[in-house]
């Protein structure tokens, strides 16, 4: 199953070696897919040569509470709320210049979707769609970088090789001149990959409010305090309209046509 329709290929010129200052770590993860109205996609980028620093300053924000095992929304307790705290404070205060480190992030409301008419009666290559629209949105916005894309590991069909051809193809479609920005896809284990597992808490936290569960009588209180925290940090209002397009935390809603 593709990810979407194959372009015709460009023709072959020798890729350019890229300038090491110039390639950024994208992390992309995703938020209820199959259980819940809103499907959340986000992901964060981080200039490449700043990753193990910034992995670093993680593993230090966890601390004695979150000594091991991997971080996830789902885990978030009364008794974790300090440390993951401490992990989305690591996020918010990353220096913000040409190497900032951000988030960004999509969702759209799955009542609307029409796989059948749309998407060849695939909801796996719906979802596709949407990686696609939120790795341009990374292109669109920092316009100088090259990009290394690493997604959490799943079960599906498509090749990553396939997603990189068509990303850079629709870059060069809309009259991008960088040469191959999308210099790498590949999958990553959540488990052994600290960025990811940022963006999921960051993703959940979003999810939370967009899919009703903050106002729910039996909604976990450090939950909602984490949920409220992060998006007050990030200045988003109304987490179902979304926010400017730039910034160090945004939320896309998307329009589906």
């Amino acid at each position: 199953m593709p990810f979407l329709p194959l372009p015709t290929r460009p023709s072959s010129t020798p890729r350019q070696p890229a300038d090491p200052r110039q390639i950024s770590d994208v992390y992309i993860d995703e938020s209820s897919q199959t259980k819940h109205r809103f499907l959340a996609l986000g992901g964060i980028i981080v200039p490449t040569s700043r990753v193990g620093d910034f992995e670093r300053t993680i593993w230090e924000a966890r601390g004695a509470t979150l000594p091991a095992g991997e971080m996830a929304w789902t885990k978030v307790s009364r008794t974790k709320l300090p440390a993951y705290r401490r992990v989305v404070d690591a996020f918010f205060q990353a220096s913000r210049d040409v190497h900032s480190i951000d988030f960004h992030s999509l969702h759209i409301d799955t009542y609307l979707l029409r796989d059948r008419v749309f998407n060849e009666g695939s909801r796996d290559v719906g979802f596709n769609k949407e990686i696609y629209q939120l790795c341009l949105k990374f292109a669109r916005i920092y316009r100088s970088r090259l990009f290394h894309i690493y997604l959490d590991n799943r079960n599906t069909p498509s090749t990553t090789d396939q997603l990189r051809f068509i990303l850079n193809c629709g870059m060069k479609k809309k009259g991008d001149t960088r040469d191959w920005p999308f210099r790498r896809v590949h999958f990553r284990e959540s488990s052994e990959c600290q960025c990811i597992q940022l963006v999921d808490v960051l993703l959940g936290a979003m999810a939370f409010r967009l899919n009703g569960h903050r106002q729910t009588p039996s909604a976990s209180p450090a939950k909602c305090e984490l949920s409220d925290y992060i998006l007050s940090q990030g200045r988003v209002h109304d987490v179902l309209e979304g926010t400017p397009t730039t910034g160090k935390f945004t939320v896309w809603k998307r329009q589906l046509r």
